[in-house]
């Protein structure tokens, strides 16, 4: 969800109440939307982190190595190029094609991405602070409880 707040500007599910009703949707696996112009590879890597197996989901590690690698290769097309708007001119020299796809992709979102006044409406009863998944299903005395997901 850290990277899904990145690329949007906003905190997940911020238009909606955080009660058992978004818990069970998120359990059924709802996730938010994806935003526009954000790099495929990305996209991918921010969905497996939503994998419901934990299992399948990466490491801490994982991600700090992949996403150093972008950093590193983006920051070189930028000293290297600079603010040039054709990417089809890159002079950095990338081995791997995978990590030249994701460079291209990268810089070309940062160019279409909008730095324009993200519409930041919060639900009222969007809770930004940690509560155990139990007390908040307890509060309503429903079917809810049999949903519970036991470790």
């Amino acid at each position: 969800m850290i990277m899904w707040e990145f690329t949007s500007g906003i905190p997940p599910f911020s238009k909606r109440a955080h009660d058992h009703q978004l818990i069970l949707s998120i359990c059924k696996g709802e996730r938010p939307e994806i935003i526009k112009n954000i790099p495929k590879c990305y996209i991918a890597l921010m969905e497996k982190c939503w994998n419901s197996d934990p299992i399948k989901r990466p490491t801490i590690m994982d991600l700090e190595n992949i996403i150093s690698q972008w950093l590193r290769y983006v920051n070189e097309y930028y000293i290297v190029n600079g603010e040039k708007d054709n990417c089809n001119n890159i002079r950095v020299v990338v081995d791997n094609y995978q990590l030249r796809s994701d460079m291209y992709e990268f810089v070309n979102a940062n160019k279409a991405i909008s730095q324009g006044q993200v519409n930041s409406f919060i639900h009222p009863q969007a809770c930004y602070t940690s509560r155990l998944i139990t007390e908040i299903l307890e509060q309503k005395n429903s079917e809810c409880l049999d949903c519970i997901i036991e470790n």
